[in-house]
């Protein structure tokens, strides 16, 4: 019989697990300090994916923010009306409505950029440059890997 530490370092010993660990810490920390600022987790997925470049599409959205297009178009609906978006159909091709953050929403964007760069800080503190480097190459590979 497993003993609750022998149990436990069965998981410390998961990478899935320790993943998945952070992630649920991550987004529960992301989670309070939004909703200090007024504003929830998908409302923030979609800024961020659209301040890195906006006018793209609701498929990019939903690929780029990890979200599912219905929560995402009801989402989207909330913050046009609030003026946080715009969707104008694409020029060339009609067929496409493409999403693009008005100042309004870059400002709302801007304000919380200062909240989540604060979050990441704390995050990697301690680590050397290269051992960020090695990290950030080992995650971008096995989500590559998963990717397959």
């Amino acid at each position: 019989m497993k003993t609750a530490s022998g149990s436990q370092a069965l998981f410390d010993d998961f990478l899935p697990h320790l993943i998945a660990t952070l992630a649920y810490r991550l987004n529960n920390d992301l989670t309070a300090k939004l909703r200090a600022e007024g504003i929830n987790v998908t409302r923030w997925r979609i800024l961020a994916v659209l301040a890195m470049g906006d006018g793209i599409t609701i498929n990019e959205i939903t690929q780029r923010a990890m979200m599912q297009q219905s929560a995402l178009s009801r989402a989207l609906t909330t913050m046009e009306e609030e003026t946080f978006v715009r969707r104008e159909l694409r020029r060339d091709d009609a067929r496409y409505v493409e999403v693009y953050l008005t100042d309004r929403g870059r400002a709302l964007f801007n304000g919380l950029e200062v909240v989540v760069r604060r979050r990441q800080k704390r995050l990697l503190k301690g680590f050397s440059p290269r051992d960020l480097g090695t990290a950030f190459r080992v995650l971008r590979r096995m989500n590559r890997n998963m990717e397959r």
